[in-house]
């Protein structure tokens, strides 16, 4: 029994070093560290100087706005920003011939954007409650919202990084989706039912964005709410089929 442990249990420690060396990495970055940190403080300032939500409604709209940035801006950047980077510097090449199974290779550098995205919604959660805003009438669906959202973000920043030759162009490769999910989400509250919000929800994280809206607010629609989660799956179940099939290990040229 343990000659057939052994072997999990060293692969499982190799990662765990990587995600400890990449989160270090990360925290060395001065630019990544500030985004870090910057972030939430930006959007809570933007909403208690802005846009003072009145009601519980706009309080949940604000909430899953928040949501959607952290995993556009942070989340979905920095995983694309990485992967884009190892695999430039050939240190996806190199990791390869270690003992490391290719998932966990790819999971060790995820780490980082993950543990942000992670800080960052804690932070302006609670920075939400500190303005005012009231608990969310169903916690559970909101936190469904914003960790599958984060997947979504985490795997998009996979398969972008697949057409992204170098680090410099990570930031013109990432505005398209960050562009389409921003605009879609920011119309979204502008929308009543119909297929113009369908539309606009089938675009990435929007609907983690609207799960979010729906925990907080808590009188959504349960058809609303299964056509999100049932959105949500699809784009989890691409995307990791994207990367699954598409993934270079190789610089590209």
């Amino acid at each position: 029994m343990s000659e057939q442990t052994t072997p999990a249990r060293s692969a499982a420690h190799l990662v765990g070093r990587l995600m400890l060396a990449e989160i270090r990495v990360f925290l060395r970055q001065p630019v990544m560290l500030a985004l870090t940190l910057l972030l939430p403080a930006g959007l809570l300032l933007m909403t208690g100087l802005v846009d003072v939500p009145g009601t519980r409604g706009d309080w949940a709209r604000v909430a899953g706005r928040h949501v959607v940035a952290v995993q556009c801006i942070t989340v979905y950047f920095v995983a694309l920003n990485i992967l884009t980077a190892r695999r430039h510097t050939l240190a996806l090449k190199r990791l390869r011939t270690t003992a490391l199974p290719d998932l966990g290779i790819i999971a060790g550098l995820l780490s980082a954007p993950l543990l942000a995205g992670t800080f960052q919604i804690i932070v302006v959660l609670l920075g939400l409650f500190a303005l005012g805003a009231p608990v969310p009438a169903n916690p559970v669906l909101a936190l469904l919202g914003a960790v599958s959202g984060m997947v979504v973000a985490v795997l998009a920043g996979v398969v972008t990084s697949i057409v992204t030759s170098s680090p410099e162009k990570a930031v013109w490769t990432m505005m398209p989706l960050f562009i389409a999910t921003m605009g879609a989400e920011s119309a979204l509250a502008t929308m009543g039912e119909g297929a113009g919000q369908l539309v606009m929800r089938l675009v990435p994280m929007v609907a983690n964005a609207n799960l979010v809206f729906a925990g907080w607010l808590g009188s959504q629609p349960l058809v609303t709410i299964a056509a999100d989660i049932g959105i949500v799956i699809c784009w989890l179940g691409v995307f990791s089929l994207l990367g699954w099939r598409t993934f270079r290990w190789e610089r590209r040229r």
